[in-house]
Order: C-alpha cells, then structure tokens, then sequence
C-alpha cells in the first residue's frame, strides 16, 4: 500500500528533494536540488523522538 503525500508535506517531513528550490538563508541566492541520492520510502528522519541506531541513515 503507498501512501500519497503532496510535495509541501514530504519536503516539510525529510527535506528538500529533486526539482525544489530554496533561498539560502539572508543571501538572496536560490538553489536548486538537481539530484537526490535518497530513495523514496528509505528516507531517515531525525528528532521528535525518534531513535536512529549505529550504521543507520548516516
């Protein structure tokens, strides 16, 4: 079962992704993601509670 997400909600929960755009802090200058070397459904979350184990997403 996939679970659909909008691309507001996924770069709000893991980050930005391919294609999104974003300012650098107080620069003015903005990027743009060309590549993500993360596939979908193996992101790894950090905070909030979330325990992460060695060898884990890092």
């Amino acid at each position: 079962m996939s679970v659909k997400i909008s691309r507001q909600a996924y770069a709000e929960m893991f980050g930005p992704t391919t294609g999104d755009r974003l300012r650098l802090a107080d620069t003015g200058l903005v990027i743009e993601v060309e590549r993500d070397f993360t596939i979908y459904g193996e992101e790894v979350k950090f905070g909030g509670g979330k325990v992460i184990r060695d060898g884990m997403g890092q």
